[in-house]
This record gives structure tokens, C-alpha cells and sequence, in this order.
């Protein structure tokens, strides 16, 4: 979204053990006014700008998408199990998460709560073609359009015409179903004649979580939440017809935030033009680095893509993980993983469980070094006495050491100063997580439905999950006890 690691903005990274690396429900922090998003560069320079799906920035309305320059949202704020809906009746509700029912938001305003997920694809689907219809009207006009599925993740939810038609269980039908809601967004496209106007990026955030997907992540260890290749290496795909020569394959060292500094070069945007609004912004709120033209991370990977180049658009990745280790944590940063070419060094490692020998978790002193190129599993650390381990090391240290001295010391905005603010990791705390901060449509709901949980709206909705009544796994694996013989359809 701003082409910059989130640690610049003070997102993602732990304070204490206890306290989480993703805004919550009632996240009081969110994405910095002194940030610069692509959809608000766009915007400044003629386009419009529409947004459908998940968010995860900061649900408040100050941090929403129509306050980052979103002409248009409509979407989940933050992710699907992050609040009680039909196919998760159960969420999750222990500090720093508070169990609310889900809403959808439109613009700034909530229009479902819970959300209908059985519905909820179509029409994510219905709202991006009606965009790309009214964009086709006005071909004068560029467009920016961003679609963020909240498929695939937990709880699994499908409509009922994906229910029960994958073998690969209830992410299965997740997957055919997101599969099918890109291929008609597509063909929309196409059938207004903008097919060959409309550069298209598909890729995804995070590996297979495998601790709720037995399918896990292929011959990759281990998966989301890691800094593993399971957890961070992810396949993407980039379409221009007529631009881009078609069938072309990289392993090029790239990242999400690349799309930024791309779509600036396809524009004919500078760094500088894109920057210079917020200028001001950044100068007062304390950012002695870069208040100018602030760090970007992201590589334009124009060369990559129109003159077919094996180059490398970077040397290195750097690979942070926030961990809740009490050693990581009292450093001045906290890197998981830096990549330079083949060979990839873990300095911090957690949740290694799909591979044996297992690694234990925690700091990692030496580092562990691989050769991806020859051990893609991560399952044969090179020996720390070897030539081999000192040339590469060498490389990557400097390279880690050279990253740390463009990382300025920002609000974080994960935690409030109550919950203890590290100043190790930043000045000030200005986040947390407060239950005045959560989305609710109706505070005063118990009054007219006494019998479900504040905030409904739409209680019909609590009755939506079809699927979720007849598939075998879910029903296994989802549902409380108390849930499987309820009647759903008789909920009211």
C-alpha cells in the first residue's frame, strides 16, 4: 500500500510478550496520517480510486480507506474470524481481541453487522464490475482498483455453490470460490472492451497457515506467521496484454511492496511528485529520515516485466517477524530473516513444526544459514565453520547492518503507553487496543435483541452459514457441540 516495510510506520511489531502484531477489532492505532498510500498518489494525479475487501489498517474512521485516498470502501475492515458472524458464532475473545459481530462497511458507515459471508464474494464481485463498468464510461479518466478477497482464511466460509466442491476440503471450496470471483471480474473486463487497458496484479499476503490447513505449503517449511519460506514466499502473477510478453517466468527477489514503485513508473510518477504532499506532514510529526522523500523499500520491476531481464531488481530481503521473544524484543529491531540471492540467514526462528529436525524456536546465534537454490525445505543449515557460512554471512550482515541505518524510530502503533511502551523499538506508543474503538452499527442492539451479542444489526444473518450445516468438516472441526444440532435455519 505504501511501498515501505511496515516497521517505518510503526506497524506490525511487538512491544511486550502478550501483545499482538496485527491491529485487533478494537485497534485504536492504524495506518499513520504521515504515510503515503498508492491509492492517495494516484488520486493526487487524476485517477480514481476504488477499494473492495479487507483492510486491516485501522478500522476507526480516521484510519479507514476513504480517509487514505479511497474515492470508495466496501469491505471488511480487518479479517473474517476477527469478529462473530454465522460460520464462526464462537470467535475469538481474550485480550487483546473482544469478540464484536462482523461488519461490513460501506464508505464509513455500517451497513451489515454480522456480514452475510455466504454472499459475501458475490458481491465483492458485483461491486468491482459495477466499478469497472462506470470506469469504462469515462475512458478519459485512469482508474485504480483494489480488490482484497478475505478468502482464503479462517473460518474457511464459502456460499452454498462452492460448498462441498473441492477435495481439498473447506479451503478448497475457499479457493475455487475466489478462483472463480477473479475470472469474473476478468471477464468483465473484457466484455467492456478495457481488457487491454487494465494491468492486472494477483498475488497473496502470506503461506498456508498449518495449524488450520493440513495441506499445508508444499515442499516449503512451515507457513503464515514464520519467516519459513512457507510463511513468506507467495507465487504472483502480472498481466498487460499487448506489454507484457505472456508465459514469462522470474525468480527474481521481489515483494508486495513492489507493486508501489511499479505502478509509479507505469503512470510516469516520480518518487519525488509522489512524496511532496505529505512533506509537511512528516517534518512535523518527528521524522528526522527521509521527511523529503521517505525510504521506499519497493523496486519499480519494470525491467522484469517489459524487457524480459534476468537481472536481479534488489540484492536482498529483509524479513521481519515481530516475535514475542523477551531477548528479540529489548533489541533495537527485530529481523527474522534476511535473503541475499540463494542463500537465506534466520536470526530468529518460531513455530518450526512441519519439518524434521525440528529447529528449536527463539534467537539463533550463529544464524542459520541455507542455500535455497539447493535446499528449498530449509532442512540442511549450513555448517557456521564453514567457508561457505563466513562469505555469506559477511554479505548478508552487511547488507542487514546498511538496512538498520535507514530505520528511523517511529510511533509504534501496535500498543498504548499503558500497555508499557518499549522505547527500544519507539519513542511513544500510540495504539492498543479499546473497546470504545470497536465498529458497532447499534451499541444499544441488546434492547431489541436481547439474545445475541451487542452490536447485531442484522441477526438474520447469524442463520446464513448453509455450508457450514452440511459440510462434514466443518461440522467436525468448526462447530461447538452445541452448535451441531441447532436448527440454523430456524434462528430469527
Amino acid at each position: 500500500m505504501t511501498g515501505r516495510l511496515p516497521v517505518r510506520g510503526g506497524i506490525g511489531l511487538h512491544q511486550q510478550p502478550n501483545t499482538n502484531g496485527v491491529f485487533t477489532s478494537e485497534a485504536v492505532g492504524g495506518i499513520p496520517q504521515n504515510e503515503t498510500t498508492i491509492a492517495e498518489v494516484l488520486s493526487d494525479n487524476g485517477y480514481g480510486t476504488y477499494m473492495v475487501g479487507k483492510w486491516h489498517l485501522g478500522q476507526t474512521e480516521e484510519h479507514l480507506p476513504t480517509k487514505h485516498g479511497f474515492d470508495y470502501y466496501y469491505g471488511i475492515p480487518f479479517s473474517c474470524d476477527m469478529g462473530i458472524s454465522a460460520w464462526q458464532f464462537q470467535a475469538e475473545d481474550r485480550p487483546p481481541f473482544h469478540a464484536s459481530p462482523l461488519p461490513l462497511i460501506e464508505q464509513d458507515e455500517v451497513i451489515e453487522q454480522p456480514t452475510n459471508l455466504a454472499t459475501l464474494t458475490e458481491r465483492y464481485v458485483n461491486q468491482s464490475i459495477k466499478y469497472l463498468h462506470e470506469a469504462s464510461q469515462t475512458p478519459d479518466k485512469p482508474f485504480y482498483m483494489y480488490v482484497a478477497f478475505n478468502h482464503i482464511h479462517t473460518p474457511w466460509f464459502a456460499s452454498k455453490a462452492f460448498c462441498n466442491t473441492s477435495s481439498r476440503g473447506m479451503a478448497g471450496d475457499a479457493a475455487q470460490e475466489m478462483d472463480h470471483a477473479v475470472g469474473q471480474i476478468m471477464a468483465a473486463a473484457k466484455d467492456l472492451g478495457i481488457d487491454e487497458d487494465v494491468v492486472w496484479f494477483f498475488t497473496s499476503d502470506n503461506g498456508a497457515p498449518v495449524f488450520s490447513d493440513e495441506y499445508g505449503n508444499g515442499p516449503l517449511r512451515d507457513g503464515k506467521t514464520t519467516t519459513w519460506e512457507g510463511g513468506v514466499r507467495e507465487p504472483a502473477a502480472i498481466r498487460w496484454k499487448g506489454h507484457i510478453e505472456p508465459g514469462q517466468i522470474s525468480d527474481s527477489l521481489v515483494g508486495t511492496y513492489d507493486i508501489f514503485p511499479t505502478i509509479l513508473s507505469i503512470a510516469n510518477i516520480s518518487t519525488e511528485a509522489a512524496f511532496a504532499p505529505k512533506a509537511d506532514i512528516r517534518l512535523e510529526t518527528g521524522h528526522s529520515l527521509g521527511a523529503d522523500s521517505p525510504v521506499l523499500d519497493g523496486r519499480d520491476l519494470s525491467p522484469i516485466l517489459f524487457e524480459s531481464t534476468t537481472s536481479e531488481v534488489r540484492d536482498c530481503l529483509m524479513l521481519y517477524y515481530s516475535p514475542q521473544d523477551a531477548d528479540v524484543l529489548n533489541t533495537s529491531r527485530a529481523i527474522g530473516a534476511v535473503r541475499c540471492g540463494d542463500y537465506k540467514a534466520h536470526y530468529f526462528t518460531e513455530t518450526s513444526r512441519t519439518v524434521v529436525p525440528a529447529v528449536p524456536d527463539g534467537v539463533h546465534d550463529p544464524p542459520l544459514l541455507y542455500n535455497l537454490a539447493s535446499d528449498i525445505g530449509e532442512s540442511h543449515p549450513i555448517d557456521p565453520t564453514s567457508d561457505e557460512y563466513k562469505k555469506e554471512m559477511q554479505t548478508i550482515n552487511a547488507a542487514l547492518q546498511a538496512h538498520l541505518e535507514t530505520v528511523d524510530l517511529v510511533p509504534c502503533q501496535m500498543v498504548s503507553q499503558d500497555d508499557g511502551c518499549n522505547t527500544t523499538n519507539a519513542p511513544e506508543c500510540v495504539g492498543g487496543s479499546d473497546i470504545s474503538a470497536r465498529v458497532c452499527k447499534d451499541p444499544h442492539s441488546p434492547a431489541k435483541y436481547p439474545q445475541w451479542p451487542n452490536c447485531t444489526s442484522n441477526p438474520e444473518y447469524y442463520g446464513t452459514a448453509e455450508c457450514r450445516q452440511t459440510h462434514p468438516q466443518c461440522i467436525a472441526e468448526c462447530m461447538p457441540e452445541s452448535e451441531q444440532g441447532w436448527d440454523w435455519a430456524q434462528v430469527h
